[in-house]
C-alpha cells in the first residue's frame, strides 16, 4: 500500500478517536478549549478510563468535597483524580507493607491527600493478611486456587502473612461531612465492607466498585449479591465498565452506584 494512501486512511480515524476523547472530557464537565488541548494526550486519556472516572457524571465531578481512595496500591487513581479534576481532600486507604512506604512519599507534598495504613473492613481491629505475589491481589481473604489460571502465571501466588489494621468505613470518615466518590478495589472484601456501614454511606453520593463474576477468594461476594445490598442502601447502578478477562471467561468489572436522589436527577446524556 502507497504511503498516501496509508494516510487517508489512517487520519480519518485519529480525527474520530480525537473527536470521541474531545467529547468525553466535555461530558465530563471540561470545557471545550481545555478538553481540545487535553484531547490531544492519548495518554491522559487512558489514565482518566482506566481510573474509571469517565463512568461518572458532571454533577459529582464538578463538585468534589472528599474523595476515598480504598484499596489504593500505587496510587494511580488517586493521581488521576488530581491529574483532571478538583477534590477538597483525599483519603487514600492501603495495608499492603509493600505499597503503603511508596504511596505516601508519592504524595507526601500533598498536604490534603491523607495516606492511611490501615485495611478497610466490617470492623475495627487486627487481621491477618494474605499477600499474594502480585501486591495488587493481596487480600483479607484467602485466594481460591483454582482461579488461579485466570491470570498471568505465579502471580496468584500467596508469598506471605501479614497482620494489618482494620477500620470501618464509619470509622474512617466519621470527621467527614460528605464523601463525593468512595472507590472500593479491596480483593473480595467490598461485601462486608458496605454492609456494616450506615452513616459513612448516608453521606457518600457515589460508589466506584469492582464487582466480580467468577468468585476469586473464599467468602467473597459476587455481584448479583452486591447489586442487592447496593439496592437496599439507597444505591442504583449507574455504569458498568467493559468487563476484564484473558481470552477465558469474564472475571470482573467496574460497577458505578450513585445515591438514588441523585441519579434519578441526572437528565440524559449526563
Amino acid at each position: 500500500m502507497a504511503l498516501k494512501d496509508l494516510v487517508k486512511q489512517v487520519i480519518p480515524h485519529g480525527i474520530c478517536e480525537y473527536s470521541v476523547r474531545r467529547h468525553d472530557y466535555m461530558r465530563l464537565g471540561v470545557n471545550a478549549y481545555q478538553a481540545s488541548w487535553i484531547a490531544l494526550s492519548l495518554r491522559q486519556y487512558h489514565s482518566l478510563c482506566e481510573a474509571r472516572l469517565n463512568l461518572l457524571p458532571r454533577p459529582i465531578l464538578s463538585a468534589l468535597r472528599t474523595c476515598v481512595d480504598a484499596g489504593a496500591n500505587a496510587g494511580n487513581w488517586t493521581q488521576a483524580l488530581l491529574d483532571r479534576f478538583n477534590p477538597e481532600r483525599i483519603i487514600a486507604v492501603e495495608c499492603e507493607p509493600r505499597l503503603v512506604g511508596p504511596l505516601k512519599a508519592r504524595f507526601a507534598a500533598l498536604p490534603f491527600v491523607a495516606v492511611v495504613d490501615t485495611a478497610l473492613a466490617e470492623s475495627a481491629g487486627t487481621a491477618k493478611f494474605h499477600q499474594l505475589r502480585h501486591p495488587a491481589g493481596s487480600s483479607l481473604l484467602k485466594p481460591r486456587a483454582e482461579v488461579t489460571k485466570e491470570f498471568e502465571a505465579n502471580s496468584w501466588d500467596v508469598i506471605g502473612m501479614v497482620e494489618v489494621r482494620k477500620i470501618s468505613y464509619d470509622q474512617l470518615v466519621a470527621d467527614e461531612d460528605e464523601i463525593s466518590i468512595l472507590k472500593l478495589d479491596i480483593q473480595g472484601a467490598e461485601l462486608g465492607v458496605l454492609a456494616s456501614s450506615r452513616e459513612g454511606l448516608r453521606k457518600t453520593k457515589s460508589i466506584l466498585t469492582e464487582v466480580t463474576f467468577t468468585s476469586h477468594y473464599e467468602n467473597d461476594a459476587g455481584f448479583p449479591e452486591l447489586h442487592q445490598l447496593m439496592a437496599s442502601k439507597g444505591f442504583g447502578l449507574y455504569r458498568l465498565s467493559p468487563p476484564y478477562h484473558r481470552g477465558g471467561r469474564i472475571l470482573y468489572a467496574d460497577a458505578l452506584y450513585i445515591r438514588e436522589d441523585t441519579l434519578q436527577g441526572l437528565a440524559p446524556g449526563r
